[in-house]
């Protein structure tokens, strides 16, 4: 208004006489009239509520400080006001009263792009205090959310977008109202703003709809480590980046977008941003095809191809594993969901199977009192499962060695618990191959440049008394070992052993 005040301060007014009459504009049937001796034109305005009046267009409103330089060269005409348009740029706003503007060096009052220096030297300050407060919120959350739950965290990660969206809106306050900043900076300041306090708005929506993610899952009804965990979290993030998407849209419809070619400008990014971020897209769809198969959950420690974990979360585009040597794995989804996945920690038991190498010189009696003893450790053992029936039978003849296959279910789903067992086993067997008077072939030739003694034959005679004494009792255990003696071999051996 000032600057159009200020043209027609200097051009004139026009007289009534040549400024059309209603009949006039019927006549001609007038829709547009220019003022003359400038370039403002004004246009009739054919429906609404302003029906019949007349208004400076959009063009000429953007052209007047073009035309304010045109024409400033020029005197006032008798009794206008001067300097209207200086006056009120180079008056600070309620921010300091103007009288202390006059006690301002007269340095920092020289206009430079329509501002004095003093506005500018502020308007940098002011920025610089709102980048660092901001930074420093940011930092400050994020160390707390460090130290904090992850509900708490998460409800710390909403402060900063806040943070963003109240400073922007307060720095339109200042620049407006405190610092009187005008003319083509004061509009680019604005709009700035207007689109940094509209990001602020949508990604405070995401902050939010995570947070009501993080609320359902401290739900006592969801396990934060399970898929529902997990399947919570990614279906509130896409729906907070979804509602963030439409205020995003509302929002420029507002500053004045048209709402069409913002849906088409989405389409075609989205077609474009579909085309380069496929892998995304496979990853995510990965990721859905994972929570509804539920084939792992966080916790669980699983088998993934050539890799071994344990699974730490299941988020939008990546799955992430913690090693046995504790480093930490991410696997697309996409990959992931095509892998074969062994899931170690839903299995009911565990299975030991084992082949020991005997040597060749060992007798076939001998071999069968290994096998009885071995069969009697088994079905005494209390970690070993009685159905499926544990077994220990003569495999093959190997290159060096008679193989003996021990087949056995252990009662733990622990892996380490599973190797104390085996422990325990394995030092039994070696037990009982010793007292035999046998021994673990080795998988190599063997040169012998001095006196053998071989096996121990008076152990070897011992062994095979026994096997004829069962022979004769009509207690040899094979093919398979007497239900009589199964019954009053359970659970005989002490576990974990004293000695």
């Amino acid at each position: 208004m000032l600057l159009l005040k200020e043209i027609l301060d200097r051009v004139g007014i026009p007289r009534y006489d040549q400024i059309p009459g209603a009949g006039e504009v019927a006549e001609q049937k007038l829709v547009r009239w220019t003022i003359p001796k400038t370039e403002i034109r004004l246009y009739r305005v054919s429906s609404g509520e302003e029906e019949g009046n007349w208004i400076v267009d959009a063009e000429s409103v953007a052209e007047l400080e073009r035309a304010y330089r045109r024409v400033r060269h020029l005197p006032y005409l008798p009794g206008a006001t001067e300097n209207a348009y200086y006056q009120f740029i180079t008056t600070p706003g309620s921010f300091f009263p103007p009288k202390w503007v006059q006690r301002l060096p007269e340095w920092s009052t020289a206009l430079v792009y329509e501002q004095t220096l003093w506005q500018w030297i502020a308007l940098i300050a002011w920025h610089l205090l709102f980048i660092a407060a901001l930074s420093g919120a940011w930092i400050l959350c994020r160390k707390l959310a460090e130290r904090s739950t992850p509900f708490v965290s998460q409800a710390l990660r909403i402060l900063p977008p806040v943070a963003l969206a109240l400073g922007t809106f307060l720095m339109g306050f200042i620049i407006e109202s405190r610092l009187n900043i005008t003319g083509a900076l004061y509009l680019s300041l604005r709009n700035i703003f207007a689109v940094i306090q509209l990001m602020g708005w949508a990604w405070l929506i995401i902050r939010l709809a995570e947070l009501i993610g993080e609320m359902i899952v401290f739900s006592p009804r969801v396990d934060p480590s399970g898929v529902n965990a997990s399947l919570v979290r990614t279906i509130s993030k896409l729906l907070g980046i979804t509602a963030a998407a439409g205020v995003i849209m509302h929002g420029a419809s507002e500053m004045g977008f048209s709402l069409a070619t913002i849906l088409t400008g989405f389409g075609v990014a989205g077609l474009a941003v579909s085309l380069a971020a496929q892998p995304t897209i496979e990853n995510i769809i990965g990721g859905i095809i994972l929570f509804s198969d539920q084939s792992v959950k966080a916790g669980e420690f699983c088998r993934f191809g050539d890799k071994a974990g344990t699974v730490l979360s299941i988020d939008l585009r990546t799955t992430k594993l913690e090693a046995l040597d504790q480093t930490i794995i991410s696997i697309p989804n996409a990959h992931l969901a095509k892998m074969q996945i062994t899931n170690v920690s839903r299995r009911s038991k565990s299975l030991l199977q084992k082949t020991i190498n005997l040597r060749y010189e060992t007798t076939r009696d001998q071999l069968r009192w290994i096998l009885a003893s071995i069969r009697d450790v088994l079905y005494a053992h209390p970690k070993i499962y009685a159905d499926p029936a544990p077994f220990a039978r003569f495999e093959s003849f190997g290159e060096s060695s008679l193989d003996v296959l021990i087949f056995a279910y252990v009662k733990t789903k622990k892996w380490s618990e599973l190797m104390a067992i085996q422990e325990d086993i394995l030092f039994r067997i070696g037990e009982i191959v010793e007292k035999a008077g046998s021994g673990f072939a080795f998988p190599s030739a063997t040169v012998y440049t001095a006196k053998d003694d071989g096996i121990d034959k008076r152990k070897g005679a011992a062994v095979e008394k026994v096997v004829q004494q069962w022979r004769e009792e009509n207690t040899y255990p094979f093919p398979d070992t007497p239900p009589e003696r199964l019954s009053a071999l359970q659970e005989t051996i002490e576990y974990p052993p004293k000695t």
